[in-house]
C-alpha cells in the first residue's frame, strides 16, 4: 500500500516511515484524517510552544535571582562596614572622653595637697595643670578625628574589597557551576550503551533527513540497525541494536543531520535538522 502522506510503500494501519495513518478504502479514496487526529497534533504543538516559553521564563528568573543575591551581597557588606566604622568611631569617642577626666581628677588631686604646699605652688601647679589638662584634651580631640577618619577611610576601603571580592565569588560560583554542566554532560555523551536501543525521532520530521540518519547509522561499527517505524500516539522510531558497548548519545550527536540529542528517562530523544 502507497502511503498517501510520503508516498512511500509501507503495510499497517500507519506509515512506517512518517507516522500516518493508512486506513484501506475499498473505492480506492484516500484516508481522511480524523478530528481526533487533529486535535491531538494541535495539542502536541501546543506542549511544545508552553515548554519552549516555561524554559525561557526560568532562564530569566534564574538571571533575575542571581542579580538580587548579589545586590544583597554588596548591601550587607556595605551595612556590616558602616556599623563596623560608627562602633570604631564611639570606642575612640570614649577615650578622648576619659582622658579628659582623668585630667579633671589630676586637677582635683593637686588642689587637695597641704596647704603650704599649696601656697607656694598654687600659682604654676594650677597654670601647669590646667595647660596639661587643655593640651591633654586638645590633643585627645585630635587624635580621636584622625582615629575617625581613619577608620571612616578604612570602612569604606573594606566595603570597596567586599564588594570586589562579592563579584568574584559570584562570577567563580558561575563558572564553576557551568564546568560542573560541561561535565556532567561529557559524562552523559560517554555512557556505554548494549543490546537494543529505541531512538525517538521529534518532530518537525523530515522524511530525507529521517532517511539520512538511518544511513549514517548502518555505518557505525558494533551498531546494526533493526527497525525504522513510527505511530500516530509514539511518533517516528528508530530501533538500534549495539553488539558492544558503545557510546551511542556522542556518536549520534556527531552526524550531520542530527540537531540535538536529549536523554530523557529510559529513552533518547534526537532532533533532525531541518532543510
Amino acid at each position: 500500500m502507497i502511503c498517501p502522506n510520503c508516498g512511500r510503500e509501507t503495510t499497517g494501519d500507519y506509515c512506517q516511515w512518517c507516522g500516518y495513518p493508512v486506513m484501506r478504502s475499498r473505492s480506492g479514496s484516500k484516508p481522511k484524517i480524523s478530528k481526533g487526529d487533529e486535535e491531538a497534533r494541535e495539542a502536541q504543538e501546543r506542549a511544545e510552544r508552553e515548554a519552549q516559553e516555561a524554559q525561557e521564563r526560568a532562564r530569566e528568573e534564574a538571571k533575575a535571582a542571581e542579580e538580587k543575591a548579589q545586590r544583597e551581597a554588596e548591601e550587607e557588606a556595605q551595612r556590616e562596614a558602616e556599623e563596623q566604622a560608627r562602633k570604631e568611631a564611639e570606642e575612640q569617642a570614649k577615650e578622648a572622653k576619659a582622658a579628659e577626666e582623668e585630667a579633671k581628677e589630676a586637677e582635683e588631686i593637686a588642689k587637695e595637697e597641704p596647704r603650704e604646699a599649696e601656697e607656694q605652688t598654687k600659682e604654676s601647679a594650677e597654670e601647669t595643670t590646667a595647660e596639661q589638662a587643655q593640651k591633654a584634651a586638645k590633643e585627645a580631640e585630635e587624635k580621636a578625628k584622625q582615629e575617625a577618619k581613619e577608620a571612616k577611610e578604612k570602612a569604606k576601603k573594606e566595603a570597596k574589597e567586599a564588594k570586589d571580592k562579592a563579584k568574584r565569588e559570584a562570577k567563580e560560583a558561575k563558572l564553576a557551576e557551568e564546568a560542573g554542566g560541561e561535565e556532567a554532560e561529557a559524562a552523559v555523551m560517554t555512557r556505554p550503551y548494549e543490546g537494543m536501543v529505541e531512538l525517538v525521532i521529534m518532530p518537525p520530521i523530515d522524511l530525507a533527513q529521517l532517511e539520512n540518519l538511518g544511513e549514517e547509522l548502518s555505518q557505525v561499527e558494533n551498531l546494526r540497525l533493526v527497525l525504522v517505524g513510527g505511530s500516530v500516539d509514539k511518533g517516528s522510531r528508530i530501533v538500534v541494536s549495539a553488539e558492544e558497548p558503545i557510546p551511542l548519545l556522542g556518536i549520534l550527536r556527531e552526524i550531520p543531520v542530527v540537531e540535538q540529542v536529549v536523554r530523557k528517562g529510559g529513552e533518547i530523544q534526537v532532533t533532525l535538522k531541518t532543510r
